[in-house]
């Protein structure tokens, strides 16, 4: 009994040295000014020319980014359409951490497993219109992700 303790003891000690030199992975969420308001949100009957998913909302809201602010690094569950209505919002992917910058009248699109932030990096303010598609009905059409491995951006 004595030496299974042990056992125990050693295991749980390495495993909490272990988590304080390698730290915990932890989402991050917005900076600065971020507002969103939901436009509206609903499911789409098949046969409308989009593939309809069960029990999935399409979700439509107005972001507006304060200066100097971001999203925090998140997915969607599905593709999301993004329109830049005002400002210059700049975009980095975990995958190869470069900037992507649009404005006014550009579009984008981002793919569910695509990790990302966004950001307003300017001293003005943004305005973005978003539609979210797929997003289960009753959840979030964002999902909080923890900073990617070198990816300094916050």
């Amino acid at each position: 009994m004595v030496r299974r303790h042990s056992r125990w003891l050693i295991v749980a000690s390495l495993v909490a040295a272990s988590v304080a030199v390698t730290g915990v992975a932890v989402a991050t969420g917005p900076t600065g000014s971020v507002v969103s308001e939901v436009m509206g949100a609903g499911s789409m009957p098949s046969g409308v020319g989009f593939a309809a998913t069960p029990d999935a909302n399409t979700v439509v809201a107005r972001f507006t980014f304060g200066p100097n602010s971001s999203s925090g690094w998140h997915t969607h569950p599905g593709k999301t359409l993004v329109t830049v209505k005002s400002g210059t919002f700049t975009v980095y992917h975990a995958k190869d951490c470069e900037a992507r910058a649009y404005g006014p009248g550009d579009a984008f699109l981002e793919l569910p497993s695509t990790v990302h932030i966004g950001r307003n990096e300017t001293g003005d303010i943004v305005e973005l219109g978003v539609v979210f598609f797929g997003v289960p009905v009753g959840g979030s059409p964002r999902i909080d992700q923890p900073q990617p491995d070198g990816c300094e951006i916050t």
